[in-house]
């Protein structure tokens, strides 16, 4: 595919990096010089110094004959304009960023008639994902699939949990789940039945989301209820967890240090206490009495602050932390040293892009711990070799598993007699490796 991407920032970068190593043609713009250098020294893609709201820059980057425009910089007004530009010249798709919440707060302006294909919010979508996990809150990650019929959860398997020293084979529950991938020192495996499940193994399970708390109970886990919630910082993401969560009657605290930003907020949420003062002052979380909040969400735009904040956090004895982490390569370091949670917006924002690029019939893509792995929702062909065959009888690449298959109203766990029907929504699990195999098949080839 022929790619422009329009801003080098986090988003950007982490785009361009992913999308050269599958081989597409990049084009990335921006106006920084310097770092276009240093990405262009790094990655095998073309740069272009100018402004993705002009048309000569785009046409310069090719524009005329580009499969997909990503327009995401740290400006709307740019974004959407080069959107624009790039829909006037005939791009078939084309994605914006969009994140301040004059824009996408309360459906104030209505956007169904832009030529934009997709308008994504990082903070939005992060704060989304935070959501989930705090509704779960003894999982790692949580997913849902096919209208929220499926759930993913990623668990920690403890030394206490009656699945240590068990294979897949002698986990047999009366109600259908699947333990799609395994991941241990550091290597995620999809495993076999007679693969024993370890201490501090993680464990990512597939079941239907109103079967998934017993399925829980019966992996060694029980479901905790989260009732209050402490946020340090009021930027962006930590604003709009706050407006998810007020939604949903939890009892918030949100800590600002900045007062302006402190009375914008207090105008914006109505269930929220808004606290004045320095997230690092332990006197001021003392007798705020942050500590017996359920989930410390420490959501400020300073990884080294973050880390250091959920850290003390879990000092003060709150049971469970989630930090944002700009710098991704950081999350798999810092979740050793105590952090339970680390969620990265420049990831999270990466997958709900990719669906525009995979081929094939892509409702969403999900990437876990970081991209080692991802989670296809797809729409079965209605031809090929996977379709009406037992799953036991294909050869499916290895680094792959089919997690879940919808039928009509239909959910299966599929099993090896299983089959996959045309027009089947289906939700796969896939390695790196695999991917472009999972396209082909799915691709009807």
């Amino acid at each position: 595919m022929h790619i422009i991407i329009i801003g080098a920032g986090k988003v950007g970068y982490t785009l361009a990096e992913k999308l050269s190593k599958e081989q597409h043609n990049i084009f990335l713009i921006d106006n920084n010089e310097e770092r276009l250098e240093t990405i262009g020294e790094n990655l095998d893609i073309s740069t272009i110094i100018g402004s993705g709201g002009s048309l000569n820059t785009l046409r310069e980057a090719g524009v005329e004959r580009a499969d997909l425009l990503l327009a995401v910089t740290n400006f709307e007004e740019i974004n959407i304009l080069a959107s624009f530009l790039g829909k006037q010249v005939g791009v078939n798709r084309v994605v914006a960023r969009v994140s301040s919440p004059e824009y996408v707060d309360n459906g104030k302006l209505d956007f169904s008639s832009f030529p934009i294909d997709l308008m994504i919010n990082p903070e939005l979508v992060t704060a989304e994902s935070i959501l989930k996990l705090i509704r779960v809150p003894e999982a790692l990650n949580v997913e849902y699939f096919a209208s929220r019929r499926i759930q993913l959860l990623e668990l920690c398997v403890d030394k206490e949990s009656p699945i240590v020293g068990k294979t897949l084979y002698e986990l047999d529950f009366e109600n259908s789940y699947l333990i799609v991938a395994l991941m241990r020192n550091g290597k995620i495996v999809i495993p076999h039945g007679k693969d024993r499940v370890e201490e501090n193994d993680l464990i990512f399970v597939m079941a239907k989301t109103e079967e998934m708390i017993s399925v829980e109970e019966f992996l060694g886990k029980k479901r905790k209820k989260v009732k209050e919630v402490a946020i340090l910082g009021g930027g962006n993401l930590g604003y709009q967890l706050a407006r998810l969560l007020e939604r949903r009657e939890y009892n918030i605290k949100l800590i600002e240090k900045d007062i302006k930003r402190c009375q914008l907020l207090s105008e914006k949420l109505d269930k929220t206490q808004i606290i004045n003062g320095d997230g690092t002052d332990l006197n001021l979380l003392e007798s705020e009495d942050i500590a017996s909040a359920d989930i410390f969400a420490v959501m400020t735009g300073d990884d080294k602050a973050n880390i250091l904040m959920s850290l003390l956090a879990k000092h003060l004895g709150i049971p469970r932390t989630v930090s944002q982490l700009r710098r991704s390569d950081y999350i798999p370091l810092v979740e050793k040293l105590g952090i339970d949670i680390a969620v990265s917006p420049r990831i999270l924002t990466a997958g709900a892009i990719m669906k525009y690029i995979r081929r094939g019939k892509i409702l969403s893509v999900t990437f876990l711990e970081g991209d080692r792995a991802e989670v296809l929702e797809l729409i079965a062909p209605s031809r090929g070799k996977i379709i009406n065959t037992p799953l036991k009888n294909l050869k499916l690449p290895r680094g792959m598993i089919v997690g879940a298959i919808c039928r009509g109203d239909e959910v299966i766990v599929p099993g090896g007699d299983d089959y996959i029907g045309p027009g089947d929504l289906v939700i796969v699990f896939a390695l790196p490796h695999a991917i472009h195999q999972v396209e082909n098949i799915f691709d009807g080839r």
